[in-house]
């Protein structure tokens, strides 16, 4: 099994890196961690009556623990802490930011900034959850400007702010408890783009627009600096996350694994090619779900830290290669869905 280097910087800022030949991935968790344990002390009521408890919380969402970024802790600070855990950033060509919110500036051109490097390409990407698989998919869609260079990309997210409080009535404004499912942090990789990470086959498909507001945001789009790419995700009526999560969850489990079957297809592939499936770790019983319409797939699941949102696939992939689930020329298809409802998938090589 692959060694992981772990180390706590003077910061106690918990980061952890791994390689897998060139291909170079830096993690950051926020100090603070919320445990079930925790949450079932706040002594809170479910909607049909029960108490909710740590067990209850573990079974229904797969979710051990979630993190929770500092009231000051920025996704620029984040994605900087992960990046510079690479150890990989001599000579990087293009910095590419995936972060479902906004901050008035451009969050590529900030943590370049702070790396001191000077990228002839730097750009944004707000795509909620599908934002990692969203910047692969147009990499490749952009292969000829992207191929041989050498790129940064760090999904950085932080949602805590963004989510109702069950302390507080949080269940009435998002009875789906949203509180218990999303995480603070970030993930960087270092990657020659069409070696070290090959896109074989991608797709990005808007599913059925009845379907917009099963997932509503407190987004700011006039945040938004250029250059960017965005994803439009409708604005929630109050300053939280708010989602029908029966609803998101039927909806994926429609769509997501015939959209995944098509990309293999298209790809020349059938199911035995894939070594395996990283979806986004929505939650246990997503990946659950997905498991059961995908049979022929095998399905990775890396929930216990709780929904990272675009960080999510990348924190996974990190994982898959630590524990050697995956090695150098596997075929891996990347499974990307949330707020929109959007869904891009990427069939990737890694060299």
């Amino acid at each position: 099994m692959m060694k992981v280097e772990r180390e706590l910087s003077v910061q106690h800022h918990n980061v952890e890196r791994i390689r897998l030949g060139n291909l170079s991935f830096g993690i950051y968790f926020p100090e603070e961690s919320i445990t079930n344990e925790q949450i079932e002390g706040w002594k809170l009521q479910t909607k049909s009556g029960n108490l909710l408890t740590a067990q209850g919380i573990h079974e229904k969402i797969g979710i051990a623990r979630r993190f929770w970024a500092g009231k000051n802790e920025t996704t620029i600070d984040m994605g900087e802490h992960a990046a510079r855990a690479t150890e990989s950033l001599s000579g990087v060509n293009v910095v590419i930011v995936s972060s479902s919110y906004p901050l008035d500036v451009n969050i590529s051109k900030e943590i370049a900034a702070r790396l001191k490097i000077e990228p002839e390409r730097h750009l944004d990407i707000h795509a909620a959850c599908s934002g990692f698989v969203r910047g692969l998919t147009y990499m490749k869609e952009q292969e000829e400007e992207f191929q041989g260079k050498k790129v940064l990309f760090v999904a950085t997210e932080k949602y805590s702010h963004t989510l109702a409080d069950l302390r507080e009535g949080g269940m009435e404004i998002d009875p789906s408890m949203a509180q218990t499912i999303f995480s603070d942090g970030a993930v960087a990789c270092v990657f020659e783009f069409g070696k070290d990470i090959r896109v074989i086959e991608n797709s990005n498909v808007k599913l059925p627009k009845e379907l917009d507001n099963c997932l509503c945001m407190p987004i700011d789009t006039t945040l938004m600096v250029m250059p960017y790419i965005n994803v439009p995700i409708p604005k929630s009526s109050s300053d939280y996350l708010e989602q029908d999560g029966p609803r998101v969850f039927k909806a994926i489990l429609r769509y997501v694994p015939d959209l995944n079957k098509k990309v293999v297809e298209n790809a020349g592939l059938q199911p035995s090619d894939i070594k395996l499936v990283i979806p986004h770790q929505a939650s246990g019983r997503m990946i659950e779900g997905l498991e059961e319409r995908m049979s022929d797939f095998d399905i990775f699941k890396d929930t216990q830290d709780g929904n990272f949102s675009s960080a999510s696939i990348p924190k996974a992939l990190m994982r898959a290669i630590r524990e050697g689930e995956i090695q150098r020329g596997d075929r891996i298809l990347l499974s990307a869905f949330g707020a929109g409802l959007y869904a891009s998938s990427a069939i990737i090589e890694l060299g």
